[in-house]
């Protein structure tokens, strides 16, 4: 009698399906990147684009180029692509850093005032900003919001990215009539 090889499946979590599979299918499948100066490599399918980027030039990357498009560090490589790493000094570089700011300021402004609306926030020519809907602040007050984002910066808070869709955004920003 021949031994069949099979495949667990779980479906929702609930239960265990069992089905035959091909030798191929056992067979761990692999990504094929190409990295900007021709160089390629061999990675499981879902390892980041960072961790390429990691391997092949070190840190200091802010984002990656996956086939001509801007996607973050965590972003997994599922298919073939042409890799390229994204410094802090380009100019797509310097205009993530500058958004990334941005929300470091409005993460620092709702800690010291929970009650702040975001409106938009966007990075600019030389540097960034943030405009809410709030009280009027001081001098004092900005001071304590930029040390509050020195001590963020400090912490290396991972940044993860989120989407949602339309009905979703609705329902999580239902208390803010600017988003």
């Amino acid at each position: 009698m021949e031994s069949r090889k099979t495949l667990t499946v779980l479906h929702d979590g609930l239960m265990n399906l069992r089905r035959p599979v091909s030798d191929s299918e056992i067979a761990m499948s692999t990504v094929v990147v190409t990295l900007s100066g021709g160089e390629t490599h061999e990675v499981a399918p879902g390892v980041t684009a960072g961790e390429v980027i990691k391997d092949a030039y070190g840190r200091g990357a802010v984002a990656a180029l996956i086939d001509g498009e801007l996607r973050d560090l965590a972003t997994p490589l599922e298919d073939d692509c042409i890799l390229d790493q994204i410094q802090p000094d380009s100019d797509d570089g310097l205009y993530i850093l500058r958004h990334s700011c941005a929300h470091l300021l409005a993460q620092a402004v709702l800690e010291f005032y929970p009650d702040a609306k975001p409106t938009i926030g966007p990075p600019i020519e030389n540097g960034f900003y943030y405009d809410f809907h709030m009280n009027p602040i001081g001098e004092e007050e900005l001071k304590a919001i930029e040390k509050r984002m020195k001590e963020l910066v400090k912490q290396n808070l991972q940044i993860v990215r989120e989407e949602h869709d339309g009905a979703e955004l609705r329902s999580m920003f239902s208390e803010n009539p600017f988003k």
